[in-house]
């Protein structure tokens, strides 16, 4: 029974990563997620099978889990939605939660685990090929085509390529080699590809806040420290050198719109501006920019009463489906252009400010268990990893409140966000709490 959930998983971590390529090839996106869906399902099946085996259920943060989980129907209940809205909202939100638990509780062997780990690595570099193929076929134009992964998330070329960015943080900090730094230069040209600035900005967060988590692990200490003043003087010169050929090579990014254009930080700070509070000139849509989209999605909840505020308008209300009426809900319905693609509106305007506390804290819960076990580990190549899935986990805080909503649906990155909590996690069974069933 382990060995079909392992071939399971194996072919469902292929057909995530090759979901943009399969739909380029002529097949409905609607068949590949349903497959997608199908699969996580069989893994859940499975998973009960152990569970009345064992006994016992693993709930990792269960308390936030159920209560999470009830908050979706109370919300639900209060709205005027029918029943294919609630179930297209857990189809393409919560079935990756579905998958983090069904992997808990079947309990692969580390040898497995190990080989689902290495193909998830060889998936994210066959990325970077797939972006330089993009590049000579089209000449970059498409920003959607990221990859083999996606032909409609532009925002993935920003997210998926911070996830094996974040594992080389690590290492590079561990070994100090330079080949590190290429394999980061080489995952941001996915995001440079595909004209995304927003990649740059957040590889400097995620380096310094990975440097001073290691620096604390290497002397306890997490500022004041020879030696953490000079990761920082190193990431700062090697940042440096990147932005300059981002700058420079990123029409975007240049006051000349051209590949060789010249450093203008003015220019680039009123880029990030106005991209950020887009507004688009004669547009009486409102929220293009991100900035304002989390401000003018309370507004409308407010505008409709106190209990919208704090339980939103209904689980699946702003889902969009070929199943309902709005292609685009949210820019139909309530007027919200580019901006509402952030997940905290996207969590917002379904399942109010308390829904959004609560799916925080859930994700805030795995990432304090995740540093206990980077503070406890003591072998250098494990407490690596857990330091890159802390970076993962900090990048799905960042995706979350300021970028896109891709690591909460799109196929591909959810999917590895939750499968590498597990990988990390189970490395020792008594970091997590079973419940008894």
């Amino acid at each position: 029974m382990r060995q079909h959930a392992y071939r399971i998983t194996y072919l469902l971590f292929i057909i995530a990563f090759f979901k943009g390529l399969i739909e380029q090839l002529g097949v409905n996106e609607t068949h590949i997620q349903l497959l997608i869906d199908i699969l996580i399902v069989m893994l859940a099946l499975i998973s009960i099978v152990f569970m009345i085996e064992r006994k016992n259920i693993i709930l990792l943060g269960s308390k936030f889990t159920l209560l999470f989980l009830g908050f979706i129907f109370i919300s639900y209940l209060l709205s005027d939605l029918n029943s294919l809205y609630l179930i297209l909202f857990l189809r393409k939100f919560f079935i990756y939660i579905i998958f983090l638990y069904a992997l808990l509780n079947i309990e692969f062997s580390m040898e497995d685990k190990e080989n689902l780990f290495n193909l998830l690595l060889i998936l994210f570099i066959i990325q970077v090929p797939a972006a330089f193929v993009k590049l000579i076929l089209l000449q970059g134009t498409l920003e959607k085509i990221v990859g083999t992964m996606s032909v409609m998330e532009g925002s993935l070329a920003t997210i998926m390529p911070l996830i094996p960015i974040s594992y080389l943080i690590s290492l590079y900090l561990n070994d100090n080699k330079i080949r590190y730094i290429v394999g980061i230069l080489l995952f941001i040209s996915i995001g440079l590809i595909s004209n995304k600035l927003g990649i740059l900005f957040y590889l400097f967060g995620l380096f310094i806040i990975l440097t001073v988590f290691y620096a604390k692990k290497e002397t306890n200490i997490y500022f004041i420290n020879r030696t953490f003043f000079l990761y920082i003087t190193k990431i700062f010169f090697y940042l440096s050198i990147i932005f300059l050929l981002f700058a420079t090579i990123n029409p975007r990014a240049n006051p000349e719109h051209k590949v060789g254009g010249s450093i203008d930080i003015e220019f680039l700070m009123a880029f990030i501006d106005d991209y950020n509070h887009l507004k688009l000139k004669g547009s009486t849509v409102e929220a293009d920019g991100r900035s304002d989209a989390p401000f003018v999605a309370f507004k409308k909840l407010k505008e409709r009463g106190e209990k919208n505020i704090w339980f939103g308008f209904g689980a699946g209300d702003i889902v969009s489906s070929g199943f309902l009426p709005y292609k685009n809900p949210l820019l139909e319905k309530y007027n919200i252009g580019y901006g509402g693609r952030l997940g905290v509106v996207w969590i917002m305007m379904q399942l109010g400010v308390v829904g959004v506390i609560i799916f925080t804290l859930f994700h805030l819960n795995i990432f304090l268990k995740v540093y206990k076990r980077f503070s406890e580990e003591t072998k250098r190549e494990v407490f690596i990893k857990i330091l890159a899935l802390m970076g993962v986990i900090i990048l799905f805080f960042i995706d979350f409140f300021t970028y896109s909503s891709e690591l909460l649906y799109s196929a591909g990155v959810a999917i590895s966000y939750y499968f590498f909590i597990y990988y990390i996690l189970t490395y020792d069974r008594s970091h997590l709490c079973p419940t008894r069933s």
